[in-house]
């Protein structure tokens, strides 16, 4: 599907799939799936730690989004990234932050640093 857009409409799309990937449940959907190759839901279920319901809303954004592939194999719904490229950009993100990690950690403008329950220790 190719669609045209004006300079606004492509900045809006660009901040809407940088979104899609600034939520942490969904990065470590992204990184256990860049991992794993393919993973059920079940085995997400697990590795995440969460409830079945809350995976599942953000499977459907990376999806609908067009980040991750679905397919039934029997009673079973496996997920896989869809376009490499996304591991080529996971991988470079962990890289930047590696060089960037201070700075990011003590941003005030952007996360949850000023919330008085989160601290980042830095290795």
């Amino acid at each position: 599907m190719f669609f045209t857009t004006n300079s606004m409409q492509h900045e809006e799309l660009l901040a809407s799939f940088w979104q899609a990937l600034s939520n942490p449940i969904r990065l470590q959907i992204l990184e256990s799936l860049r991992d794993e190759g393919s993973l059920n839901v079940g085995e997400l279920v697990k590795r995440l730690n969460i409830g079945q319901g809350h995976l599942s809303n953000h499977l459907a954004c990376l999806k609908s989004c067009g980040l991750v592939q679905s397919q039934s194999q029997g009673r079973f719904v496996y997920y896989r990234i869809k376009d490499e490229r996304i591991i080529t950009l996971l991988n470079l993100g962990n890289a930047i932050l590696q060089d960037h990690i201070a700075g990011v950690a003590s941003c005030s403008v952007v996360g949850h640093k000023n919330s008085p329950h989160h601290e980042v220790k830095i290795r």
